[in-house]
């Protein structure tokens, strides 16, 4: 070779180079006939998942319908009464509904309570015995009938009552089958849905070979013994896979010819400083390997630029995809929050609602009135606990909460949360306690008391909720080390899985967010309760295995809270049981008094009115602010006013500072639909005595005229 001249050396080059080239464009050919036939794989497969998935779903509708419609208390009464007309309402409309052909009801022996069938359908009894015998053992059964009209889908199961919707813990009733047949117009649907000629054929019939270019798919349909009755084909032509073999031989020929006619101008270099780093770009864009990335950055020129770009491409590409999955967690749990929401305040508008409808009418006795009444108390109470826990959520997320200490006595606390829960621990036969193990003479402190009240409300009320036997502890002690207040609060209840325990203080969390879950509740009382532990400057967190195995099972909720001790010689408060809180009654020392009702709702001036009307001398009502303010001008007697803060002409606020102006000691007690954190502090800025939120409630309206009065 070092004897050769240098055009021998380049032509022997260019035949090497050549030789070289062609057992490249063999390859290449070679790899492209195996990509075309992964292609058509890839195609088939495709084809055949979604053809299963399109048979899924036609098959599904029908056994949905018969599980759905076989646990039903009312259908196992009407079994045997042979009542016509509730089927016709309420079993035949199945055939309109669900585009159903054929619907049949059996009694036990298998006797016909009731057919019905659409128009065209001839049923003359095509379900043999063998099949009713089958889902006597079964209780569901789905299977294909070859009838002389063609080929016929059946589902049936056992009808049972509504707390047996697995059919396993009743005796069949009965038995409902529904039929649809599969007949051209249901082949034509499925050659639109599938993109693909659909047949039938029996199980003797030849299946026709496909060309090259064609998939197909072929579904069996089985009876009741899952015998093989007939053949569900679908054959899609794919032209496209025809072309692109074509086009693969005219491509690898276009290429062997200019590569061939370009060849001689390449050059050995350009497999340093361009070959190697498109090498590690395509790598890259295959694998996204950071050391490849690093690989190309120590290229020069503009491959070092493109290194740079991958660099900042992959970074944003796991930030997107880290983004992208945490919107899809927030929209979901969203949806079943929104969901669960809806249920919250719902349901209890059904109760007082539909109790409202019922205590109207006049042969009710007063028993029944009293239990209608009780009713809606408590669904009331429940409705006003979720809008007050979305209203909490929304100021907190709005960063409207703001923190207001003050010195707090505990024992009072304690006392207090003691008597608010005693109906609800005794009601459900639980023993509820509190321990405070704060030193002597402790009990002060300060912080800020509504929020804390309201963790504590949240943590106690969902451990009675969650907690059907045993106890529920609050237990009160300070750490010394870093002067911290531990509250605990300690239930015997279902327990926290661990994969819940770090999720449920979040919003939109829940324990659980499905459609069956057992306790009622909004979900937002453990995330306000984080909330507002965050900002006292403490932490909260939960405890609890309810997997093991022991006598003791529950939860153990914590939460600390920064300790400012003040020295104050009073006696500690170490451990109490529920006591009976004595009823308010109305000092009477004072009565007929002079009462000014300012409220532009007449449904609430009334309640209010009705309320007072006993204490009352002179009661008077009034529908504006600038009325209130002249009606108190004019009557320097009056005694109480109750003052609605939102109207149209003067709000409440308004008209307090004026009745102050010339009146200081009139009591002023404000009322007022909104219930937001600053509101109670706003009225006794502009002149109120005192604070009542809508919906009022008697007793507590009564309890504060026994305060003033």
């Amino acid at each position: 070779m070092k004897k050769l001249g240098v055009y021998s050396r380049i032509f022997f080059t260019l035949i090497f180079t050549g030789v070289i080239f062609l057992f490249l464009l063999i390859a290449l050919f070679i790899i492209n006939n195996k990509q075309g036939k992964l292609m058509f794989n890839e195609s088939e497969t495709q084809f055949n998942t979604e053809v299963k998935s399109l048979i899924t779903l036609k098959t599904n509708t029908l056994k949905q319908v018969a599980y759905d419609y076989t646990y039903w208390d009312e259908f196992v009464k009407k079994i045997n009464l042979g009542d016509s007309v509730w089927y016709s309402n309420n079993i035949t409309t199945i055939l309109k509904t669900y585009r159903i052909d054929y619907v049949c009801v059996y009694d036990t022996s298998f006797r016909v309570v009731h057919e019905a069938y659409n128009e065209g359908f001839i049923p003359r009894r095509f379900i043999s015995m063998d099949a009713l015998a089958k889902i006597r053992e079964t209780r569901f059964l789905n299977f294909f009938q070859v009838v002389s009209a063609g080929v016929i889908e059946i589902s049936g199961a056992s009808i049972h009552p509504d707390n047996d919707p697995t059919h396993t813990l009743t005796k069949p009733s009965g038995y409902l089958f529904l039929a649809k047949s599969w007949n051209q117009d249901f082949l034509h649907e499925l050659t639109l849905l599938s993109g693909a000629k659909t047949k039938l054929s029996l199980p003797s019939d030849t299946i026709a070979k496909n060309d090259n270019y064609s998939i197909s798919y072929v579904q069996k349909l089985h009876d009741w013994n899952d015998e093989i009755v007939a053949r569900l084909i679908f054959i899609r032509s794919s032209p496209s896979f025809k072309l692109y073999k074509q086009m693969s031989v005219y491509m690898i020929l276009i290429m062997l010819g200019s590569v061939l006619t370009t060849w001689f101008i390449l050059h050995l270099a350009i497999r340093k400083w361009i070959n190697k780093p498109l090498k590690l770009v395509k790598s890259i864009l295959e694998t996204e390997d950071p050391s490849q990335v690093n690989e190309l950055q120590q290229c020069q020129g503009e491959f070092k630029l493109i290194g740079l770009l991958f660099r900042e491409f992959i970074s944003q590409q796991d930030a997107l995809r880290l983004t992208k999955e945490r919107a899809e967690e927030s929209d979901n749990l969203k949806t079943s929050f929104l969901n669960n929401i809806s249920h919250e305040i719902r349901t209890p508008f059904n109760g007082i609602l539909g109790f409202l409808k019922l205590i109207l009418e006049e042969d009710l006795t007063d028993d029944e009135k009293a239990e209608y009444g009780d009713i809606i108390n408590i669904s009331s109470s429940r409705l006003m606990n979720t809008i007050n826990d979305i209203v909490e959520i929304s100021q907190i997320q709005a960063g409207q909460i703001k923190v207001s200490t003050s010195e707090i006595n505990i024992n009072k606390l304690i006392k207090e949360l003691l008597d608010r829960y005693k109906a609800d621990a005794e009601n459900k036969g639980l023993k509820f306690i509190a321990e405070n193990s704060l030193p002597d003479n402790s009990e002060y402190f300060n912080t800020d008391r509504n929020k804390l009240l309201i963790i504590l409300n949240h943590l106690i009320s969902n451990a009675i909720k969650f907690t059907k036997s045993g106890f529920v502890e609050l237990r009160i002690q300070l750490i010394d080390k870093v002067d911290e207040i531990l509250f605990s609060v300690i239930d015997t209840g279902v327990g926290i899985p661990k994969a819940k325990q770090k999720i449920i203080f979040d919003i939109f969390m829940q324990g659980d967010v499905s459609n069956t879950r057992s306790y009622e509740g909004s979900g937002l009382g453990l995330a306000i309760a984080k909330a507002y532990t965050e900002m006292l400057g403490g932490k909260i967190w939960v405890e609890s295995d309810p997997e093991i195995e022991s006598e003791w099972k529950g939860s153990v909720f914590y939460f600390t809270i920064p300790y400012f001790r003040e020295q104050k010689e009073v006696k500690a408060f170490k451990k109490m049981e529920v006591e009976q809180k004595p009823e308010n009654t109305i000092n009477s020392k004072k009565s007929g008094l002079k009462i000014l009702v300012v409220e532009d709702d007449e449904s609430s001036a009334f309640l209010v009115e009705v309320a007072v009307r006993k204490f009352a001398r002179e009661l008077i009502e009034v529908n504006t602010g600038i009325e209130a303010v002249e009606t108190c001008r004019n009557n320097p007697d009056m005694d109480l006013v109750f003052m609605d803060i939102k109207m149209a002409d003067m709000d409440g606020l308004e008209a307090t500072r004026q009745i102050r102006k010339f009146n200081k000691d009139v009591i002023i007690i404000a009322q007022t639909a909104y219930a937001l954190t600053g509101d109670r502090e706003k009225t006794i800025e502009a002149g109120c005595n005192d604070y009542i939120s809508k919906p009022i409630v008697t007793n507590e309206l009564k309890a504060l005229i026994q305060k003033y009065f």
